[in-house]
């Protein structure tokens, strides 16, 4: 049985510009500029690449809202009331904001949108009813506050990967992201869809390495394992399920099948399966219903 896993995504909520903008009296509301033309935008787009590390002294003159009130004793900028940013490469948008210069640290609540596009035409977008970023240690937060869950997208020209959950941690210095609460995610391409389901999900991107816990479910079009914990660890060539007795059902060229076992492994590409502990279930398979050795029962 065949079950392949796929690396997932990452989004990095962070709002970087070019320098010079001019610091306003605090509470002040801030009139924004008429729009840049096509020029600017590539000069500004240019300039942010050069500093992408860098961040601005201050951000209200790149960031648009309603409001824009700067506390300098706190080292504070906060937006309220259709907050926006685009710059070409990230998008942004929220209902509410705050960046917080000395924790280090950009929040946002209120039909949060980010958008990002890489060099390779690959789109992230995520959606939350909050979020949360330290840009110094490079772990943030989304939350769903609402009934709406927090969704994360992947789309690129080979395929599509959708996730969602009521939360999602991460830190993008070291690539690991832990979704809960309802996790469900679905990966398109030509060849077909994965389902992965589960309470709880993380995934170290570096390691090459998924943990399930909790209601796991792993699906593709011809088969299905679900078990309490799921663990691929594609470092080491291994899947492992168990909990609640692994159940796998589905087809393969030599039949369908529906198999329980305390414990079920494998090697990650699936030719070599191991099932462990009281094993029940069935197989059809024309080849072995029409086998001669079946004469003899």
């Amino acid at each position: 049985m065949k079950m392949r896993l796929y690396p997932w995504i990452s989004l990095v909520l962070v709002v970087t510009g070019c320098r010079g903008v001019q610091v306003q009296t605090p509470t002040e509301t801030v009139t924004r500029p008429a729009k840049q033309t096509l020029a600017q935008k590539k000069s500004a787009l240019s300039q942010r690449k050069q500093a992408a590390a860098q961040l601005p002294e201050v951000l209200g003159g790149i960031v648009q809202s309603d409001e824009w009130v700067i506390y300098k004793d706190k080292e504070q900028e906060e937006f309220t009331g259709h907050v926006f940013y685009d710059n070409g490469a990230y998008t942004f948008k929220s209902n509410y904001a705050l960046s917080d210069r000395k924790n280090h640290t950009f929040t946002a609540s209120g039909n949060v949108y980010a958008k990002q596009k890489d060099a390779q035409n690959t789109i992230y977008e995520a959606y939350a009813d909050y979020a949360r970023y330290n840009y110094q240690t490079g772990k943030g937060i989304l939350k769903s506050t609402t009934k709406n869950p927090v969704r994360l997208i992947l789309t690129d020209s080979t395929q599509q990967v959708t996730a969602q959950a009521k939360q999602i941690s991460f830190d993008t210095n070291q690539q690991i992201f832990i979704l809960t609460g309802n996790v469900d995610a679905k990966r398109t391409t030509v060849e077909g869809t994965q389902i992965m389901k589960a309470d709880k999900a993380t995934l170290k991107q570096l390691e090459d390495y998924l943990l399930l816990e909790g209601n796991a479910v792993l699906a593709d079009d011809l088969r299905t394992l679900q078990a309490d914990t799921v663990i691929y660890d594609g470092a080491h060539n291994q899947a492992h399920a168990y909990g609640a007795r692994p159940l796998a059902t589905g087809s393969t060229e030599q039949g369908t099948f529906a198999i329980i076992a305390d414990n079920i492994s494998s090697d990650a590409e699936g030719n070599v399966v191991t099932l462990d502990g009281k094993v029940q279930g069935w197989i059809v398979s024309p080849e072995l219903n029409n086998n001669k050795i079946n004469t003899k029962f």
